[in-house]
């Protein structure tokens, strides 16, 4: 399948070396990707035609606050989505915020290599960003499933 048309915006707050530009445009792409082919093995229409996403890297200061403000939790989270839909033109669209402390200690604890964590915080960021959910037992496992799909295809191991 070809790569959908994306606008992508990648800010860094903090870096990583591992963090780069075209590496994280090949996971949004190949998570786009994968998550149409559901509607396509399905014959059911792609609700999307492309998308315009920000990912951003923050510390966990900035990242608490987010967390706090807009899910009244006090804690810096690994990933949150701002999901914005998809307009008329088939656009979707919504903002990414990874918190590079937190992908680094979970990555530790779950002794992970960072950028496969990175890869699969990425990738679950966005399936939420196209709908997907794990409220209930029957979303989560589909948007597991998909996240094992989409790693896979990136040559990174099943992260649970």
């Amino acid at each position: 399948m070809s790569p959908f048309p994306l606008e992508l915006t990648i800010q860094y707050q903090v870096s990583h070396p591992e963090l780069n530009d075209a590496r994280l445009e090949q996971w949004v792409q190949t998570a786009l990707q994968e998550a149409a082919a559901v509607y396509t093995e399905a014959d059911m229409p792609v609700p999307f035609s492309q998308a315009a996403f920000t990912l951003r890297f923050c510390d966990e200061s900035e990242g608490r606050e987010l967390n706090h403000q807009y899910r009244s939790k006090d804690y810096a989270t690994n990933v949150l989505t701002f999901e914005y839909g998809i307009d008329e033109a088939g656009t979707v669209s919504s903002d990414v915020i990874i918190c590079v402390a937190v992908l680094e200690k979970e990555a530790a604890e779950q002794k992970k290599p960072f950028v496969h964590h990175a890869a699969h915080l990425c990738v679950h960021g966005i399936l939420h960003a196209l709908g997907y959910d794990h409220i209930d037992e029957d979303e989560a496992e589909d948007m597991e499933s998909l996240e094992i799909d989409i790693l896979q295809r990136l040559a990174i191991p099943n992260p649970y």
